[in-house]
């Protein structure tokens, strides 16, 4: 599937689901549910028959922060209030993210690299996961490097030496 696809997928509208799918992936109660909506703290879709709640997919992935932080004992005006501010934090990391990746690469089945761009100045950033040691290395590079095999065997022999 392609990445324009997902993408699409994940903001569609079409992506829903009811308050007893909702309540059974989250561990909530559509009682418990009802009230967080009555509150303001999460929302459905508008429907003409209000007894069917239908709920977006950032509303799933709300309901499961909020009850993340409750089940760490927070009260649920904090647990709101924190899943609100993560949710604000993924978005900006989303566009971030979006400005600067460059592409994703596995080298000799053992490291996978990041590539990042688009930086004010001349550099970019490779971020390079060693998946046998679990270990995590960055090189800055110059604009349009093209990253080898043999390069990054230099670059790791450098580093663990």
């Amino acid at each position: 599937m392609k990445k324009s696809t997902v993408r699409q997928l994940l903001e569609s509208d079409d992506l829903v689901v009811g308050i007893s799918e909702l309540s059974k992936m989250t561990e909530v109660s559509p009682r418990q549910l009802r009230y967080w909506e009555e509150k303001g703290y999460i929302e459905s879709i508008d429907t003409e028959n209000k007894g069917n709640r239908r709920y977006r997919l950032p509303v799933v992935v709300k309901v499961e922060m909020i009850k993340s932080y409750l089940d760490e004992g927070f009260t649920l005006t904090t647990a709101v209030e924190k899943a609100q501010e993560q949710q604000r934090d993924i978005h900006q990391a989303k566009i971030l993210f979006h400005l600067i990746y460059r592409g994703i690469n596995t080298f000799n089945d053992r490291y996978t690299t990041v590539h990042l761009a688009g930086f004010e100045g001349e550099e970019e950033l490779l971020l390079i996961r060693d998946q046998l040691t679990e270990k995590v290395y960055f090189e800055v590079l110059p604009k349009n490097y093209s990253l080898s095999n043999d390069d990054l065997s230099n670059f790791m022999k450098n580093n663990e030496g």
